[in-house]
């Protein structure tokens, strides 16, 4: 797992801005780059001896290094697809290819003896590209995907579509990356942000962050620049291995519903319902507590956490999320409920998945 942000160098982002900008993301524990070099309103041309300064610069902070390219890029630095040293000669790590070039081509550029990454777009890619690749002989040890991300409100792609493509892309090994929007500093000429999913557009990073890392996508990119020190600082700070849910307290819940809503990491059972989210440890660890009493018997509303009260006898203590309303029971205590922006992390807690909560 890998974080990384873009950076530009259109006219409206200075060379020193960006340099202090991937130096701050350094320090806060990425290790990736992004940067563009067929984005239409820049003369790249103009721009390569600062584009060159810039890539010297992320190498010195020893990151990796990823470049958008085009065939009018290569010939701007004097490459082809047979000839990838250009590129090795800048200690460019991995080339996104968007359009422009045949499988012919791209089989012959993950081949190259630089060991140079080759990035296809994971959102347009189909399996008889892949397939034709294979059949070409390409290297598949050095090719890896990378999601789109739409500049356009109302043009990122679905979940739905997302995980499909994703799903289709890891069935032969290979590696996806995604696009999260910055709430703080979005990219011009539309700032309206860079997501890869539409969903994400206007939600907090590190929520949009965690719902790619949960539906298993390898490494995150911001896409805007320039994302801010708290964001980037709370997407670097995920544990990729648990579910994190923030909860929204009920104003009478006990000291031991909160000990056994807080005070472990809990595992959706392989069994679980369609209808709740079971916690396998919850019971258990009730067991050595108090008696759970009954109170706030209400009805259940999707997302709200329960907790069994002991008139459900051996099921005292097992907590719950509610995935569909329920009625009310008075054997079932209602506790809380996830804060409404985590709907969509609650959504990817599937039977053995691990998951905690922390304060709304």
């Amino acid at each position: 797992m890998a974080f990384g942000i873009s950076v530009y160098t259109s006219d409206d982002f200075s060379s020193q801005k960006n340099k202090e900008y991937i130096k701050m993301a350094k320090d806060l524990g990425v290790c990736a780059v992004f940067t563009s070099m067929h984005i239409p309103e820049i003369e790249y041309d103009r721009k390569i001896n600062e584009i060159k300064d810039l890539i010297e610069y992320i190498k010195l902070l020893n990151m990796k290094l990823t470049i958008d390219i085009s065939p009018v890029t290569m010939n701007i630095l004097g490459s082809s697809p047979d000839n990838l040293k250009p590129f090795y000669d800048l200690e460019i790590d991995c080339l996104r290819l968007d359009y422009g070039f045949t499988t012919d081509e791209i089989a012959e550029m993950t081949n190259n003896e630089f060991d140079i990454k080759i990035e296809l777009n994971a959102s347009t890619i189909t399996k008889e590209q892949i397939d034709e690749l294979i059949s070409q002989k390409a290297d598949l040890n050095k090719l890896r995907t990378c999601h789109n991300f739409y500049p356009k409100p109302y043009t990122g792609l679905s979940y739905e579509f997302f995980r499909e493509k994703t799903l289709m892309i890891k069935n032969y090994g290979l590696k996806v990356s995604a696009f999260i929007p910055s709430q703080k500093g979005k990219r011009g000429p539309i700032y309206e942000g860079l997501p890869t999913l539409e969903i994400h557009r206007n939600i907090k990073p590190d929520i949009a962050a965690r719902h790619l890392i949960y539906s298993g996508i390898d490494d995150v990119y911001f896409g805007d620049a320039y994302a801010s020190f708290d964001e980037i600082n709370d997407v670097t700070s995920i544990d990729n291995n648990v579910i994190e849910l923030k909860i929204n307290l009920v104003s009478d819940i006990t000291d031991c519903e909160k000990d056994l809503i807080f005070n472990c990491i809990h595992t959706n059972r392989s069994d679980s319902s369609e209808y709740i989210v079971r916690s396998e440890e919850s019971r258990g660890y009730a067991k050595i507590g108090m008696e759970i009493k009954a109170h706030n018997c209400i009805e259940r509303k999707k997302y709200c956490v329960t907790i069994d009260n002991e008139n459900f006898k051996r099921y005292s203590g097992e907590l719950n999320i509610c995935m569909v309303d329920l009625p009310k029971d008075e054997r079932v205590n209602v506790v809380g409920h996830i804060t409404e922006e985590e709907y969509i992390l609650a959504d990817l807690v599937k039977p053995g998945v691990k998951f905690r909560f922390r304060k709304g």
